[in-house]
């Protein structure tokens, strides 16, 4: 990396870190009866953190295990290629690890995430992680930094949806009533889903950059930046509207509260 890249990495990592931040820190506080302690709001992030180069190291080496057993996305139609190298390099490994980030820290805390407010902190804190090292790694040049910082919170957004899933699947199971396994399953797939068509439509949007077809290409974008918009919208202003009826979902047996 020669020091304008370095500088322009910093600089990417530096807005997500401010951005990102800042949204996480009003969450905390937007918790009733009282936030989070410390280790609960570092730690996720820290694991989010850890996530990235786990992640892309593990999405390289899948592709080429499947390359080895002859399947690649070279060999595929432009929009098929677009999805399938979406899902290894980033929707499906990406969203997996952060899960398990997610998972981790429930271990690690047990008895401490109190409710499906915590469950939904949990997740931004896991994503919030991702976005600072990613961008750093990613944030390379100015155009890539002018076209990820509006849309920096991203992650947050996606692993917000799957703390919520996980956090109303453990209230449910606590209740004995309502779905279980379908919202863990919802936890995973919904963020994956929503990852991958967002990449496939963006940074992997072969239709355009191998075929120059903008109609294809540009349906596809255009669908996938603007789910992506209405995603981010919806879910912080849902979490922020609701953050005191999420706060009363308690998810710990009486004996623990």
């Amino acid at each position: 990396m020669d020091a304008k890249t370095i500088i322009i990495s910093i600089i990417a990592a530096l807005l997500a870190f401010v951005i990102c931040g800042f949204i996480y820190q009003r969450m905390i506080k937007r918790e009733v009866p009282e936030p989070i302690g410390k280790l609960q709001a570092i730690l996720p992030v820290v694991l989010g953190c850890i996530c990235v180069p786990i992640s892309a190291g593990s999405g390289i080496g899948l592709l080429a295990v499947l390359r080895i057993i002859g399947i690649e996305g070279a060999k595929m139609q432009a929009l098929s290629a677009a999805f399938f190298t979406a899902f290894f390099m980033a929707g499906g490994v990406e969203e997996l690890f952060k899960f398990l980030a997610i998972i981790i820290t429930l271990v690690a805390l047990k008895n401490k995430v109190r409710n499906v407010y915590e469950y939904i902190l949990l997740g931004a804190a896991v994503g919030f992680g991702f976005t600072f090292v990613e961008d750093f790694t990613f944030g390379d040049s100015i155009i890539v930094l002018l076209i990820r910082t509006p849309l920096v919170f991203t992650h947050m957004t996606l692993n917000m949806i799957m703390g919520e899933f996980i956090g109303r699947a453990r209230y449910n199971k606590l209740k004995g009533k309502g779905p279980t396994e379908l919202y863990w399953a919802l936890a995973i797939i919904i963020p994956t889903a929503l990852h991958t068509l967002y990449d496939a439509g963006t940074i992997f949007n072969y239709p355009v950059l191998k075929n120059d077809d903008f109609i294809v290409g540009g349906i596809l974008g255009g669908v996938a930046i603007l789910t992506n918009i209405v995603l981010l919208i919806y879910v912080l202003v849902r979490a922020k509207k609701n953050a005191e009826k999420f706060s009363a979902l308690s998810v710990l047996p009486e004996d623990a509260q």
